[in-house]
């Protein structure tokens, strides 16, 4: 029994290619051909070179089958990436494509190659799955998973079994039912105010308090002694200091409250996915900051008209 040995990597015609005789696998080759249309190939098939000549597929046999149906010429199909129109990734719509993979070519004997068919069929499924992190990452292609094998309904489930599709469905309404923050108090010292229930009132040190006893025993006045209480005004006159109360007419003008409330629907899925595509392509093109103005902004678009012909 021999190892593997790696001989080169080559673009081989998929005629020359020959599937590995009583391959158990049965893939899905119409995903296989979605997602090589979409990526283009990201992996070489392996083949072995046997002594008598010709290429033999030990590890992407599916792969082969995908292409063959695929076969030679432009097959019309392209792809949406945002205004942009990709090709196809196996014939880039070309009339004179002829087929072909690339092949990482390999000798070993008819022992290993069975046993670098069966491992490659079976290393696959023995693998298990992070759903939430597989949920994020399907949530990060903005509602196209052309290409992954992924369907819209998968990844509904998918969100159902992580406990996240309510989240999901209304996510990209938070910022529309988000309250606005209360405006900052006029005085944030009160000067009337008893310290803090729990607050810890400070006390003059030894030195402070002797320095206070000659003054009064002098009549001398002395200067203030610091706050017994930390940010609460305690002295004996109204309070002057940052934020201190104005006079009716005098200090900073606030701007008017925004008066804000939620907003919010229950949508069958098709309709999420195309309300939230029309917010997200909305903010995209007009530079809105948040989906609240991007909403405003496509229903003032539709508006308008009616507007002017009234």
């Amino acid at each position: 029994m021999t190892q593997a040995t790696y001989l080169r990597t080559a673009d081989v015609p998929i005629d020359d290619l020959t599937p590995y005789p009583g391959n158990a696998k049965k893939g899905d080759t119409q995903a296989i051909l979605n997602s090589l249309r979409r990526n283009a190939q990201f992996r070489a098939v392996v083949a072995r070179e046997p002594s008598d000549g010709g290429l033999i597929v030990l590890a992407g046999n599916n792969t082969l089958l995908a292409m063959r149906e695929h076969g030679p010429g432009d097959c019309g199909i392209t792809f949406k990436k945002g205004r942009r129109k990709l090709p196809c990734g196996v014939c880039s719509n070309k009339a004179g494509y002829i087929p072909f993979l690339r092949t990482e070519v390999v000798s070993c004997d008819d022992d290993t190659a069975t046993r670098i068919n069966l491992a490659d069929n079976k290393t696959a499924e023995l693998g298990t799955w992070d759903n939430e992190a597989l949920a994020e990452l399907l949530a990060g292609l903005d509602d196209d998973l052309d290409g992954t094998a992924y369907s819209g309904e998968d990844f509904d489930e998918l969100l159902k079994v992580t406990g996240a599709l309510a989240e999901s469905t209304t996510a990209f309404l938070t910022d529309l039912t988000t309250p606005a923050a209360a405006p900052p108090a006029l005085h944030p010292f009160s000067d009337t105010a008893p310290p803090v229930p729990g607050q810890q009132v400070a006390t003059p040190t030894t030195g402070q308090a002797r320095a206070l006893e000659s003054a009064a025993a002098a009549g001398q006045e002395s200067a203030a002694p610091p706050p017994m209480s930390p940010g609460v005004h305690t002295g004996p006159e109204p309070y002057q200091g940052p934020g201190a109360r104005s006079s009716a007419g005098v200090g900073i003008e606030l701007p008017p409250p925004v008066t804000t409330v939620p907003l919010q629907w229950v949508f069958t899925v098709p309709q999420r996915d195309t309300v939230r595509a029309a917010i997200k392509q909305a903010q995209k093109d007009g530079g809105h900051e948040t989906a609240a103005e991007a909403l405003t902004a496509i229903c003032a678009s539709y508006l308008t008209p009616a507007s002017e012909d009234a």
